[in-house]
């Protein structure tokens, strides 16, 4: 009788983990894969556009909060404009659209900053893409969790920060600072301020800094993982020390100027000049560089793997224009 009431209990309580898995795993969103194989929560998507416009005033123009890409373009105009392509993911298009209800855009104002602030009621489930053209001398901050980065065009002062995506800067004019976790880097610049530090940097990933031939300035790059390589341009005072499996390169061109530092953890650092064709055809030295040179440290580490997430093509079919 004693055993027969163990027993009784035991099965009972496997009967109650099995229906509390089983309502565990009901609860999960079905995962879905993308074209490539990436895997994503919920095989549905749901996306729709809002439009927003403001005019900076020469103030800094922020867009900080949740993941998704960033695509903005330089242009000569006066007002920001700017599509945000809200996407939400489920099991169903209802989940997917109340994933999308919740998605807000604030916009707040000061005399500092203009800032627009993405957020979710449903983080995992919820990404915002952002794409527009904005005034050619604005000043730009991207703070986000994650997605690629491109900006085309702008002078003004510019601020990358988040954990994974590739950063891609283009015809770069004003004071420009990237500060990322995982993800390729490359910065162009058409002219640099006078004075002044730039500093572009990575934990895991390549970095790309591409100068006007002319240009005077100072450079500091480091790679604890990695290979370093110049391309196209004049440098004096150099000094070049191997680190580990990476190096350190300090060099100048011209006499004075701002200084760019470049840092990547895991990652080769390459320098070049705006518009060279030119390619490298001596073999690496063993002490300081000269232009035209890849500097390889033994032995040479693996770049860690790049995390970055996939975009979708926005569906402006439906359109939110309500501020």
């Amino acid at each position: 009788m004693r055993w027969s009431s163990t027993a009784l209990a035991i099965f009972g309580m496997l009967g109650l983990a099995v229906l509390g898995g089983g309502c565990q795993r009901g609860q999960e969103s079905e995962v879905a894969r993308s074209e490539d194989g990436v895997l994503r929560l919920g095989p549905v998507e749901v996306v729709d556009t809002v439009a927003r416009a403001v005019a900076p005033s020469d103030r800094p123009l922020v867009v900080e909060g949740l993941r998704g890409s960033v695509r903005l373009t330089g242009a000569e105009q006066t007002t920001a404009d700017l599509s945000f392509v809200r996407r939400g993911r489920g099991d169903t298009r209802e989940a997917g659209q109340s994933v999308v209800e919740g998605i807000s855009i604030t916009e707040s104002g000061t005399d500092a900053e203009y800032a627009y602030t993405l957020a979710a009621d449903q983080e995992d489930y919820a990404a915002v893409d952002v794409r527009g053209r904005v005034p050619r001398r604005t000043a730009l901050r991207v703070d986000r969790l994650s997605g690629p980065v491109h900006v085309a065009g702008v002078e003004g002062a510019l601020t990358v920060s988040h954990a994974h995506g590739d950063v891609t800067v283009q015809g770069a004019a004003g004071a420009a600072e990237v500060r990322i976790k995982n993800g390729d880097v490359a910065v162009g610049f058409q002219s640099l301020p006078t004075g002044g530090t730039h500093r572009i940097e990575t934990a895991n990933g390549d970095l790309r800094l591409r100068l006007p031939p002319d240009e005077t300035v100072q450079i500091d790059a480091q790679t604890d993982a990695g290979t370093i390589r110049t391309r196209g341009l004049s440098f004096t005072n150099e000094q070049f020390a191997p680190i580990n499996a990476g190096a350190r390169y300090d060099a100048q061109t011209g006499d004075g100027g701002p200084t760019v530092e470049l840092r990547t953890q895991n990652g080769s650092i390459v320098i070049e000049a705006a518009d060279t064709s030119a390619t490298d055809t001596t073999s690496a030295p063993a002490t300081v560089p000269s232009s035209d040179t890849t500097v390889t440290p033994q032995p040479d580490a693996d770049t860690a793997e790049t995390m970055a997430p996939d975009t979708i093509q926005a569906d402006t079919t439906t359109a939110d224009t309500t501020s």
